[in-house]
């Protein structure tokens, strides 16, 4: 007969990793319907592109494995075969992630890109399925890019993300097999910006754990199960790993983050100090991904964002 310590041993990481790989879609009918969402979003009553003076289609597409998504393709103002596309986090959707169309209105770049702007998989009106920390969101990506280049003839992309996001950007073009599926459709991407990222899925798991009743050795069981369901693929989800040293990229970061934390951001970054291409920017004040909605900071944020788009 096992004893209660073997029991936990074995339930409570399952447990744990449902949580972490399984949690409950972010519905547009969820978010629209509650103000508090609302608010956390930055979208007051806005609904969608419209809301903020754009035009825009909306699409479905598949992902790499058959997951059903849906997306907002948001033209320039003029024909052009480059795009900006907004990757949303974990917990999340599109409308999170619409509100950057302000951003593209105030640096005038609404004649120089389009935008799209997916909901990824368990996320908005997707299919719901397992996320598993950035992991097949990165496949949901590659997915988007390969639909741009196809029905709207797009090879240039700069891929912008949140958070989870981030980390979904980072496996796109950091992951053998999806650069090469970009490589081989002649998908460029010239720039990223990671916002907030999630930028150590272990590092990250067990700081999260040190608020909860999770012995070190549980730890390492559920790292070990999740590892296991993304074809051991788990040491390699960080920034220092994946991060293409060929690809411009800036970093932005609230020093005050109290989900992806800065000390982890700093402890990756530590291992990326000869990546000439990369930029990074600090800020004080704002919580997880709330740099560009904060008062206090959405002016320099801005600034930030634009001159990073503008050089290289």
């Amino acid at each position: 007969m096992l004893s209660l310590a073997a029991i936990l041993y074995f339930v409570v990481p399952l447990g744990v990793l449902s949580m972490v790989t399984n949690y409950p879609p972010y519905s547009f009918e969820k978010v629209l319907q509650s103000e508090k969402l609302r608010n956390d979003y930055g979208i007051n009553q806005n609904s969608s592109p419209k809301d903020y003076g754009f035009y825009s289609d909306e699409i479905s597409f598949i992902s790499l494995d058959s997951t059903r998504l849906s997306a907002w393709w948001v033209p320039a103002k003029q024909p052009v075969a480059k795009s900006i596309v907004f990757v949303h986090g974990r917990t999340s959707n599109r409308l999170k992630t619409m509100k950057y169309l302000a951003m593209i209105d105030s640096l005038q770049l609404d004649s120089t890109y389009n935008v799209f702007i997916p909901d990824l998989r368990n996320s908005g009106k997707s299919q719901q399925t397992k996320t598993y920390m950035g992991y097949k969101f990165g496949e949901d990506l590659t997915a988007s890019l390969q639909l741009l280049k196809e029905r709207y003839h797009q090879d240039t992309v700069i891929l912008y993300g949140f958070s989870m996001g981030a980390m979904a950007i980072l496996n796109a073009t950091g992951r053998s097999q999806l650069k090469s599926i970009l490589r081989n459709e002649h998908i460029a991407v010239i720039k990223i910006v990671l916002d907030s990222p999630l930028a150590n899925v272990k590092a990250t798991l067990t700081d999260q754990a040190m608020d909860m009743p999770l012995a070190d050795v549980l730890v390492d069981k559920v790292y070990e199960l999740y590892g296991n369901e993304i074809n051991g693929f788990e040491d390699s989800m960080k920034l220092s790993v994946l991060l293409d040293k060929h690809i411009p990229a800036l970093i932005v970061q609230s020093r005050d983050d109290k989900l992806t934390k800065t000390y982890i951001l700093r402890q990756e970054l530590l291992l990326l100090q000869d990546y000439p291409l990369l930029d990074t920017a600090f800020f004080d004040g704002p919580d997880h991904v709330k740099l560009f909605q904060d008062e206090r900071t959405q002016a320099a944020y801005i600034e930030t964002v634009g001159s990073f788009l503008e050089a290289h």
